[in-house]
């Protein structure tokens, strides 16, 4: 997921965010481009841990994120790139308790074989309904 830091957390991301909620967070990660954007570097730290915070929060505690530090002539660094391709490779994601514990199951159709001569005699609520 990219974070522009000059502008921070946007409707989209909130957006994108609850989707991955949904979907159990699947697989996430940040990463924080337009970092040259900013010409102080105390400023630069403050955002940084704002924003890590802030992703923590909506993610889960120590979710990974990677900081990409600008643009020269148009492209990015080959090293924060490299760097970042590595970590993505190796990178092991923690088990979610939330998806562990809530199975689910796709089906296509669904068809009940049971008798319901069987249903009518065997279930409690087969004979509570059962007309005399």
């Amino acid at each position: 997921m990219l974070i522009d830091a000059s502008f921070g957390f946007e409707m989209e991301t909130f957006e994108f965010l609850n989707v991955g909620q949904v979907h159990g967070f699947p697989k996430i990660m940040g990463v924080l481009t337009q970092l040259d954007s900013f010409k102080h570097n105390r400023q630069l730290k403050k955002t940084k841990k704002q924003l890590k915070h802030r992703f923590w929060t909506e993610v889960y505690l120590v979710a990974k994120l990677f900081y990409l530090s600008g643009m020269v002539h148009g492209e990015y660094q080959n090293q924060e790139i490299h760097n970042l391709g590595c970590y993505i490779t190796v990178m092991k994601y923690r088990l979610l308790t939330w998806q562990t514990s809530h199975p689910y199951i796709l089906a296509d159709r669904m068809e009940d074989l049971t008798n319901p001569e069987d249903i009518r005699t065997k279930c409690d609520w087969g004979r509570r309904f059962r007309r005399e």
